[in-house]
């Protein structure tokens, strides 16, 4: 980084800050984001990803009720695909895994920006290891 400072070409050196200061923003998002916490029974029925309550009232009511299940620990009514972190003891939504590096759980909200981060992650590791041989 230095000679290529030297010699005045600043793209590289810039572009590499640059990419650690997304890597800890993403950091900072991701440790601080709601995994998708299910707080209480009633909001379990209003919530769907990416239907507004407007086309939620649109769909037909069907006879069939889905089966839910319920937490043995907050006995809150579990959606599909739920699971109770015993770490944060909370249930989550999509619950992926609890990450001790984030110390957050992932699911739903916020799988998207935790691959985000990792790969941004693995290319700052990368590149500092082709810096440094």
């Amino acid at each position: 980084l230095r000679k290529q400072e030297e010699t005045g070409q600043l793209v590289q050196p810039v572009l590499f800050v640059l990419l650690v200061l997304v890597s800890v923003l993403l950091y900072f998002a991701v440790s601080l984001m709601d995994p998708g916490f299910i707080l209480s029974d009633d909001s379990d029925l209003q919530f769907t990803l990416g239907v507004t309550e407007e086309q939620q009232d649109m769909i037909p009511p069907s006879t069939k009720s889905l089966r839910q299940r319920r937490c043995g620990h907050c006995l809150l009514q579990q959606p599909m695909r739920s699971k109770h972190c015993q770490t944060c003891q909370h249930c989550v939504r999509r619950y992926d895994h609890h990450c001790p590096w984030i110390e957050n759980c992932v699911g739903e909200r916020n799988h998207r920006w935790f691959v985000l981060y990792l790969a941004v992650q693995l290319l700052v590791l990368l590149w500092g290891l082709h810096i440094a041989w």
